[in-house]
């Protein structure tokens, strides 16, 4: 794809965190760039704004007249959307997202690609963080807004692109994972789950799309890998790239051992082939984020970074925003919001919060937002994963519609089989009831948490809100 340094682009659902950063990404490269969305509002319209493009509300032919020079389809689009149709009649060139990182910024540099059913997020922040602070000025793009930044990307010099690969679809007229475009010469796989039940049959063929990742891994790369993984572990003899584990296990090649809790975060010794490299501290809990962190460590190592550089820098990671982020205290009553929206993640995040603090009640606030919570598939597993939760309440279905022709997500039968094995569950559609209900119900010493992928219509700052307000 050639492009003149002042081409015409234009993004077709522009507010999503991909697409905005790949346009803010494309303005410091110097191209005009417009977007449009359904919902234009902040803090991605205000960046975006910040930085010169002009966003359109809605969606009209009109936005390209005059035509564009491309136009980048974001994956929530569909065929009947204004826009594409008129861009297919014009015969105006379109690429996905993917397609256009690939081609205009990782094209050229030397790609890390973060993967995984759960933590690609933390990972890739991780890794960015490692990156930057041993002086390799590098790129990355994260589907998340690192804490202390304005920008879920940059634009570095330095040689690496560090990218999140998601497995998602790329676009209507390339519904396969994304993460097939990004040339990783450094890959990491976290985990593989089941997930993403409007793209993928089964884990089958989740696990097919990992294969065929791992197989386009040069020899002269790397795969990092977390070993221990059921799913993962039969992908790794037939690499054609070297393999390197990351785990807890004692036959993992970077191992982390001798670790410490606390409310706060980890501390862990560092082990590399049995080699010790000294003890690190994570400012984040669980010990999925100890694999995280290990990913992201021997990414950093494998880069040529020594181990007394990274030992601050990791110490020093603010985190990611919606991934264990502390909304506030009030009167001693601590809320954390966090992105798990799978059994596995859940179950996770919930262990790690009361590992950190087992003084304090934990109440679970969980919202089913994905496609896949739309339908039942993951309700027997819900049950045991809340089960380091004093209570939960569980709020209703946002888009019932997902679950198309499967059988329905019921948040009422969840709760009543929550409550059949002792626990305090309710069920409580409207997010205003929610907050009044934690409002009432809520004494000092609690930890809230709230479990969505999706914005939980504001639940959060209005629960915070009250509680501030009774003080």
């Amino acid at each position: 794809m050639r492009l003149s340094p002042d081409a015409h682009i234009h993004l077709i659902a522009a507010c999503g965190t991909a697409m905005g950063s790949l346009a803010g990404m494309l303005r410091e490269r110097g191209y005009r760039v417009t977007g449009s969305d359904a919902s234009v509002y902040p803090p991605m319209s205000t960046m975006l704004k910040d930085l010169g493009i002009d966003l359109y509300e809605g969606f009209a032919a009109k936005h390209l007249q005059p035509a564009p020079d491309l136009v980048v389809v974001g994956n929530a689009v569909s065929r009947g959307n204004p826009e594409v149709e008129a861009a297919l009649a014009a015969k105006i060139p379109y690429l996905s997202l993917p397609e256009v990182l690939r081609d205009l910024f990782i094209r050229g540099k030397r790609s890390v690609v973060v993967t995984g059913t759960h933590g690609k997020t933390t990972t890739t922040a991780l890794a960015a963080h490692l990156f930057g602070a041993g002086g390799l000025d590098p790129s990355f793009l994260v589907a998340g807004l690192p804490q202390g930044t304005d920008r879920s990307y940059r634009l570095g010099q330095g040689e690496y692109f560090i990218v999140e690969g998601d497995e998602y679809d790329s676009a209507f007229f390339a519904k396969w994972a994304k993460f097939f475009y990004y040339l990783p010469e450094i890959l990491i796989v976290n985990n593989i789950e089941f997930d993403h039940a409007d793209i993928y049959r089964d884990l089958d063929e989740i696990t097919k799309a990992f294969r065929q990742l791992v197989n386009t891994v040069p020899t002269n790369g790397l795969i990092l890998a977390n070993g221990a993984d059921p799913h993962v572990a039969p992908l790794l003899p037939d690499a054609p790239a070297p393999v390197q584990t990351f785990g807890l296990e004692e036959t993992a090649f970077w191992r982390a051992c001798d670790i410490q809790y606390g409310e706060r975060g980890t501390r862990f010794n560092l082990l590399r082939d049995g080699e010790a490299l000294g003890a690190f501290e994570l400012p984040l809990i669980g010990e999925y984020n100890i694999r995280n962190a290990l990913a992201a460590l021997a990414t950093a190592a494998h880069t040529g970074l020594a181990p007394n550089r990274l030992q601050p820098a990791l110490a020093r990671f603010a985190g990611v925003k919606r991934r264990q982020e502390e909304v506030g205290r009030v009167g001693d009553i601590l809320l954390i919001d966090d992105f798990a929206h799978h059994p596995t993640a859940v179950a996770q995040t919930l262990a790690g919060l009361a590992r950190a603090h087992p003084h304090r009640r934990l109440i679970a606030v969980f919202e089913p937002a994905s496609a896949t919570n739309a339908r039942a598939l993951f309700e027997d597993r819900y049950v045991d994963a809340f089960a380091p939760a004093t209570a939960i309440v569980v709020a209703k279905v946002p888009r019932p519609e997902r679950a198309r022709s499967d059988e329905p997500f019921s948040p009422a039968r969840l709760v009543d089989r929550l409550a059949a094995t002792g626990k305090t569950a309710r069920y409580i559609p409207d997010t205003e009831a929610i907050a009044d209900h934690l409002a009432n119900a809520a004494r000092p010493g609690d930890l809230i948490a709230f479990l969505s992928n999706g914005g939980f219509g504001g639940l959060q700052r209005k629960l915070l809100a009250r509680l501030e307000n009774a003080t």
